[in-house]
């Protein structure tokens, strides 16, 4: 799965600082996935989430950021945030295979 990070400033009401936000390739663009973006404060913090955004396993649904661990996590965050959409089992066998998103959108058409 092809992904990229954006990081855009947060407004004053905010606090400032910046968001960084995870984008998913989703057929001819990339799918920002706002519910799991991160505020930082300071340019370390950016640094930190961007490094960890891109050399981490990301959820093809929410962008959730798994640990430095793989996929470890994924079945307790599936189930708690997903299974209505796909049952566990089902979207491993996609994921494990990197076809979560490629089977999903075609599913859609």
């Amino acid at each position: 799965m092809k992904t990229k990070v954006e990081v855009y400033p947060a407004d004053e009401q905010e606090n400032g600082g910046f968001w960084v936000c995870v984008c998913i390739h989703v057929g001819s663009y990339y799918k920002h996935m706002e519910k799991s973006r991160i505020h930082c404060l300071d340019k370390q913090a950016v640094a930190d989430a961007t490094w960890n955004a891109l050399h981490h396993k990301v959820c093809p649904e929410c962008g959730h950021v798994f640990s430095t661990h793989g996929w470890e996590g994924i079945d307790v965050h599936w189930r708690a945030n997903h299974e209505h959409i796909i049952s566990y089992e089902d979207a491993w066998k996609l994921i494990s295979k990197d076809k979560y998103v490629d089977v999903m959108l075609a599913s859609a058409e």
